[in-house]
């Protein structure tokens, strides 16, 4: 969906907090020793078994789907060193991620649902919460999921066994304790109250306690060590960096659940190691069922081969409504040149969205127009500056830069210098480039992670140069990139984070991390004014000021013009052979990832129908139109 690799927006909390290690080395003995806690008098439980299936009732159980995955994983872990790298999905999965937490957001309705848990009771106090255990939940190895083994994954986050700094953080900073009542109750307290309990502290997963030993070898020993789990596939074959496949858990306790319904369709997921300007080819020779384009200009001039025009292999473009994140040019206001608010709001006027659309990107995109984009936070009145050289020349002009020509009436030891290079030099590369009375260059650096972009950052370049503005270019290697914005080592940057649906602009605006490094306020910005409308968000239990909250806090980013935003692809490019089937509604509305609910499934007499009109050489009828919009985005867009 985007040209750079979009980075988890929980990279970084704060520094690593010290983490609170058990003197023992083997966390199971804390687990095992400590005392039930009782349920208050009078609890109230919730649930809600009432909400659309994720899937479709109709989908067909059975076959093996074959799935690129550009990289083969580093390590099993699911957490610890090198367990975020890009395999992570495929391990989490079945784990860990969504589909598999106590509660979760239903992905169409947002409403809270059961998955681990039946029943859930949120205290008065905002941050505790008890948990009915759905007793039919097991491990991959046929263990019952009970309450100690969250107990334990709690124990286990803090401990520095697992060399992981951020799980370190999060259990120390997050969640003030993870106790069991019995066997399938659980009650967790989170560190402070909130406004959305369910979402900050009902995301943790299950350990098998019962498997799981912690000490100074654990992150060797496991590290090619295949993870028992609760979710429906466990590894059964590796080939190393060839291939890994996952195969059913046989009588799956999930296949009885509501939620589960339509979801996990496959026998087996066979991911051969594909890179992904190679993956086209493998769909074309059959070895790969189906995959996600990722470019523009691949969707609207690489498929005009006879599969697609048969009707044998069928694209879907799928509009969804997912958050889309900080996505951008990113400006440092410590760099001397961006410290002029006038000079940051004149690159927004000199940023020409419709241009490059059009020419380089095949009017697939669409401008983003919040820093809060599809989450319910984002300010509906906001529109993204236009492109307009004369109001950028205005704001140049009152951040003291004008045309060299321009300079050097304002200023004798500018015409001395300028007489000086002219007895050197004939012309230089930055004769057209604004000054200003320090004679100073109207000139930055960004950098970028992916020569792809290059093409991208050339237009940009261009309508800048017209402008007076000398844009430099610099790529670097990803995690380079990545670092040199985090320690705040450069001018301008191409990045893009992750988001959720309740963003947290904490991480990225608060004053607290201004004089900071290493944190995700890559403008150094901080304001009075934004860090109280951040504690309205965060504490305040009216949905209405929450909410005026963040509109205000979307209005200053703007006003503010801390990063050019700039576009979103609400929607997934999807290429499959005819066999492939989905629902109705061809993807959950909150899909970030088209493989995140794995509600497609193999219609096993397509398949065979498909070999047969392949070889007799007939063509199926077209679809109707490429673009599925099951949510009106598309039309709420425009």
């Amino acid at each position: 969906m985007r040209f750079i690799p979009l980075l988890a927006c929980l990279l970084l909390l704060t520094a690593p907090a010290q983490a609170a290690e058990p003197s023992s080395a083997n966390v199971k003995e804390l687990v095992d020793n400590a005392a039930p806690v009782p349920l208050p008098e009078g609890i109230v439980w919730e649930t809600d078994n009432d909400e659309p299936f994720i899937g479709s009732p109709d989908a067909v159980r059975g076959g093996t789907i074959n799935i690129a995955t550009s990289q083969y994983p580093l390590t099993l872990r699911i957490v610890g060193p090198n367990s975020n790298e890009g395999f992570a999905l495929w391990k989490r999965m079945f784990a860990m991620q969504s589909p598999f937490g106590l509660v979760i957001m239903h992905p169409t309705t947002d409403k809270y649902i059961p998955i681990l848990a039946t029943h859930w009771s949120v205290q008065p106090d905002q941050r505790t919460i008890y948990f009915k255990l759905d007793p039919d939940a097991k491990f991959s190895d046929g263990h019952p999921v009970t309450a100690e083994d969250y107990v334990f994954t709690w124990r286990m986050m803090q401990s520095k066994f697992i060399v992981d700094p951020f799980q370190n953080t999060y259990a120390e900073q997050y969640i003030e304790s993870v106790d069991k009542v019995d066997d399938y109750t659980l009650r967790i307290v989170g560190k402070n109250p909130s406004w959305r309990p369910l979402t900050d502290y009902a995301g943790l997963w299950p350990t098998p306690a019962h498997t799981t030993v912690l000490d100074d070898t654990w992150v060797e020993r496991t590290t090619n060590e295949i993870p028992v789990v609760p979710g429906p596939y466990v590894i059964s074959d590796m080939k190393r960096g060839e291939s890994i496949t996952f195969k059913r858990v046989p009588n799956w306790w999930g296949d009885k659940k509501r939620y589960f319904t339509g979801m996990f369709n496959f026998d087996e997921i066979h991911l051969p190691v594909i890179q992904p300007e190679r993956e086209l080819d493998f769909v074309r020779q059959g070895r790969v069922d189906i995959m996600w384009e990722s470019s523009a200009r691949n969707w609207a001039e690489s498929y005009n081969f006879p599969a697609v025009q048969n009707g044998w292999l069928r694209r879907s473009l799928v509009f969804v409504q997912n958050p889309s994140g900080v996505y951008g040019m990113q400006l440092n206001l410590q760099a001397p040149i961006f410290q002029n608010r006038d000079f940051r709001i004149a690159m927004e006027y000199l940023f020409n969205f419709e241009r490059l659309n059009r020419n380089v990107m095949y009017d697939a995109y669409y401008r983003q127009r919040s820093f809060f984009s599809g989450t319910p936070f984002a300010n509906p009145e906001l529109a993204p500056y236009t492109f307009d050289p004369a109001k950028a020349r205005e704001l140049l002009a009152k951040a003291g830069y004008h045309r060299p020509e321009e300079a050097e009436s304002r200023g004798m030891w500018i015409k001395m210098r300028n007489a000086v290079r002219g007895l050197i030099f004939t012309r230089t590369d930055s004769d057209d480039i604004l000054v200003n009375a320090q004679g100073e260059k109207a000139s930055f650096t960004v950098q970028y992670a992916q020569k792809s972009f290059e093409r991208h950052l050339t237009v940009i370049q261009q309508d800048y140069r017209r402008a007076g503005i000398d844009m430099r270019l610099q790529l670097l290697e990803g995690g380079t990139n990545f670092e040199r914005l985090l320690e705040r080592k450069y001018e301008a940057a191409i990045v893009g984070m992750s988001s959720s649906f309740y963003p947290s602009p904490r991480e990225y605006l608060h004053s607290a991390y201004k004089k900071t490094t290493n944190n995700n306020n890559f403008w150094a910005y901080g304001s009075d004014e934004v860090d109280k409308l951040i504690e309205v968000y965060e504490k305040n239990l009216n949905s209405d000021e929450r909410i005026a909250a963040m509109h205000r806090i979307d209005e200053i980013v703007r006003e503010e013009g801390l990063y050019i935003p700039f576009w979103d692809a609400p929607y997934h490019r999807l290429v499959y052979w005819d066999y492939i089937q989905f629902p109705e509604f061809y993807l959950p509305k909150r899909t970030d990832q088209y493989l995140d609910w794995l509600v497609f499934w193999i219609d096993p007499a397509k398949k065979v129908a498909l070999e047969e009109a392949m070889k007799a050489g007939k063509a199926y009828p077209l679809d109707a139109a490429v673009e599925k919009d099951p949510y009106d985005v598309r039309k709420n867009l425009q």
